[in-house]
């Protein structure tokens, strides 16, 4: 295993599985533009890296991540950067698997929601807050969720700003797998494992034929985010 230490991201690669580990556990892994900039580069790098067959994104802490980060100084391009990470998990070839653990807030629940495969917690919880405080989702969330939970539960869960725990969560599809919270990281790992030990080449085929049926047009979707 090689790893790569950022000051807030770290880079491991498990033979042909790169994880990328948010590292701000003092503030719950929120994202700063620099780390969402980190972030993106790194499976756009993962991506196109031949030694890589799966990607997994996971944090350091007690939380998966709490949104953005309210300290960090407000910057134009901070949305454009969330949904050019959007288009990198969702558009990119390789599976990504999000082991979530404690909260998944606002854009640290549409991170999770943009990899293919969600292992959660049993302590996990996802909430959405932006409606309710005025301000846009992004991530493809509004093309996401629905596709997922269906358009009921997904305004629901958009206008409301409700928690869902993580067994409601499993039930709704939202999550693929629940585990024990210390064995969360290490169950994440094998799931990408296997994975990764299958043909690349239907890997791939799989995630672009199931995007081309029911995620038709990523980009289209992310820019309608975008705008005001």
């Amino acid at each position: 295993m090689s790893t790569t230490t950022t000051s807030e991201l770290i880079h491991s690669l498990h033979g042909r599985v790169l994880e990328l580990r948010l590292n701000r556990p003092a503030r719950l892994n929120a994202l700063t533009h620099q780390l969402a900039r980190e972030l993106a580069k790194a499976v756009n790098d993962g991506m196109h890296n031949d030694q890589v067959r799966v990607i997994l994104i996971t944090a350091e802490g007690r939380g998966f991540c709490a949104g953005k980060d309210r300290d960090d100084p407000p910057t134009d391009g901070f949305v454009q950067t969330l949904q050019t990470l959007a288009s990198g998990l969702l558009q990119g070839p390789k599976p990504v698997i999000a082991a979530v653990q404690g909260w998944a807030v606002g854009a640290g629940f549409e991170l999770a929601l943009g990899c293919d495969l969600i292992v959660a917690g049993t302590d996990a919880r996802f909430k959405l807050p932006e409606t309710p405080l005025g301000l846009p989702a992004t991530g493809g969330i509004h093309m996401l969720l629905p596709s997922i939970v269906g358009t009921s539960r997904a305004k629901g869960l958009l206008w409301l700003g409700q928690e869902i725990h993580a067994e409601q969560a499993h039930q709704w599809g939202i999550v693929w797998e629940l585990a024990e919270p210390a064995d969360l990281r290490e169950r994440a790992l094998e799931l990408a494992q296997t994975l990764a030990a299958l043909p690349t080449e239907a890997l791939v085929r799989v995630k672009r034929l199931v995007h081309a049926e029911h995620l038709p047009d990523v980009p289209a979707a992310l820019g309608r985010e975008s705008r005001p």
